[in-house]
């Protein structure tokens, strides 16, 4: 999934090796800071352990903090890991000081939120971010009433849900871009991929500039 959301690409240039094109973990002058919002049990911030030497990532899923599985996984990464504390939502990081993250995971997250606060998290999310820093974005896609319909379908089994009252919206690729830039995201790359029945989408953006 975080090769799909090209982590790598975008955030592996930016760290800072003491000895050059040696990349280990204790050869890291400065790493690079990701906020994994929705990050469940944890098994994205293991893969961006593995491609980020010497970098610290927060993990923000209230449902998951501390658990058991987590507390073991974050005691055995090699990375300065943590996981904020249950106060924190993705629309209100309060642990998360202003442009301190060079990006920010948002795996398939927003459709299981209430589109009223959509904009909102968008907006944290640009408060968190530095200047030169990426939001890396995966959403399921829709094109039609009866694709949405297929696609909840589906996301409610992989997801086990029993509530018929759980939020599931989705927007199409143009919708998803439209709303982006209405909300200050520039898309410098995206790409699509359907490894079943549902199509997904894989957003990297940047904050637009301000003119001065």
């Amino acid at each position: 999934m975080v090769e799909e959301l090209r982590v790598g690409k975008y955030l592996a240039p930016k760290i800072r090796y003491i000895e050059p094109r040696v990349l280990k973990q204790n050869n890291v002058e400065q790493g690079v800071t990701v906020v994994s919002i929705g990050s469940g049990k944890g098994h994205e911030i293991d893969e961006m352990d593995k491609i980020l030497p010497g970098s610290k990532i927060i993990g923000l899923d209230p449902d998951d903090y501390m658990t058991v599985p987590v507390a073991e996984r974050l005691r055995t990464l090699a990375h300065d890991s943590t996981y904020l504390e249950t106060h924190n939502r993705a629309e209100n990081m309060r642990d998360v000081p202003d442009e301190t993250a060079d990006g920010v995971t948002l795996n398939f997250v927003m459709h299981h939120i209430d589109s009223a606060a959509h904009s909102k998290i968008l907006d944290e999310i640009r408060r968190v971010l530095k200047p030169d820093g990426y939001l890396f974005m995966a959403e399921d896609l829709v094109d039609s009433a009866e694709e949405q319909k297929l696609v909840e379908r589906e996301d409610r089994k992989i997801n086990m849900e029993i509530s018929a009252d759980a939020p599931h919206n989705y927007r199409s690729v143009n919708g998803w871009k439209e709303y982006f830039a209405e909300h200050g995201f520039e898309v410098v790359e995206s790409h699509e991929v359907k490894p079943g029945k549902v199509r997904h989408g894989f957003f990297v953006l940047r904050k637009i500039k301000e003119k001065r």
